[in-house]
């Protein structure tokens, strides 16, 4: 049966409402951006830096060619796209798949004097490998870095974790970690990641947050004071990744719906604060307000943790 004239007018300004509300509160900014630098293994980040080999044959200068040792690495192939090259494994060579971490070449930076709130954001699609039954381990990070030690990453391993980690503290050994959980990991789907910044005008946060296939997943992570600056980048082993930066999103729009994102706002934060206090009324407003900052605004995070210690005294 054909929609009424009155229902699809009705259905049009409600759009029209949200699109209008939208512009009044969360306003996207597209930077130009591409995939630009292959990270070099590093002393301080040796988890999560490594070359293909000694030689650094594929490296930010040349982006894209085979591994003279035969081991697995991923190449720019251009802007958006980035190809993970299988390991060579036969009689002559046994390569080993190695881990390759790629940054983005321009920043999300705090814009001075907002009015509104201010999202960052982009978004990467997951292309498995053609023998994937093959492939034992399977990884893709997609993250927001400012330095080492300022960071938040979505974190998915095949049988092995699907986990939001970060460090908001710009210091060492200050890791929080997210589990997130009933998230099924399959070819194609996409990871998005945003950045938003509050007005200038209020006390909000600014804070990262995650998606799987338009929906948001997880907690939104809350910034500290050095929340300039972040940088997009990647981490992937045995798979490829097609990138939206949001260059053109008429011709291709992401499929997160900015128009049904959740701004966080402060109330938010204080009504889990108040709740943490109610819970474990032997820690002070203020050292809970702290501890909470530290583990990003993650409540549960923070009560899992005051459990434990409660238990483990009691």
């Amino acid at each position: 049966m054909e929609e009424s004239t009155d229902k699809k007018f009705g259905k049009l300004t409600k759009e029209l409402e949200q699109i209008n509300n939208l512009d009044k509160q969360l306003c996207f900014v597209q930077v130009a951006n591409k995939w630009k630098e292959i990270k070099e293994k590093s002393s301080e980040a040796l988890w999560f830096t490594e070359d293909c080999c000694e030689a650094k044959c594929i490296n930010t200068e040349k982006p894209v060619g085979n591994c003279v040792k035969g081991n697995g690495f991923a190449n720019i192939i251009d802007d958006e796209n980035i190809e993970y090259i299988d390991a060579k494994r036969d009689d002559n060579c046994y390569g080993f798949d190695n881990s390759t971490t790629i940054y983005a070449e321009n920043s999300f930076n705090k814009p001075k004097d907002s009015s509104t709130y201010t999202l960052f954001y982009f978004e990467v699609k997951y292309i498995s490998k053609i023998q994937e039954e093959k492939i034992n381990y399977r990884k893709i990070n997609v993250a927001l870095e400012n330095s080492s030690n300022n960071y938040a990453r979505l974190d998915f391993e095949t049988d092995i974790s699907k986990d939001i980690w970060f460090n908001v503290q710009n210091q060492k050994n200050q890791e929080g970690c997210l589990r997130l959980k009933n998230i099924l990991w399959n070819n194609n789907d996409i990871f998005g990641c945003g950045l938003v910044y509050p007005p200038s005008n209020t006390n909000d946060f600014s804070y990262i947050f995650f998606t799987h296939n338009g929906k948001q997943i997880g907690n939104p992570i809350l910034l500290n004071d050095n929340c300039d600056g972040y940088k997009p980048y990647i981490r992937i082993q045995c798979c490829s990744v097609e990138t939206n930066f949001g260059k053109d999103l008429k011709a291709k729009p992401f499929v997160y719906d900015f128009s049904k994102h959740k701004i966080h706002k402060y109330s938010d934060f204080e009504k889990d604060l108040n709740q943490l206090v109610e819970m474990f009324p032997f820690i002070t407003k203020e050292g809970m307000k702290h501890l909470l900052l530290t583990k990003g605004g993650v409540k549960t995070i923070v009560s899992n943790k005051l459990r434990l210690i409660t238990t483990y005294f009691s």
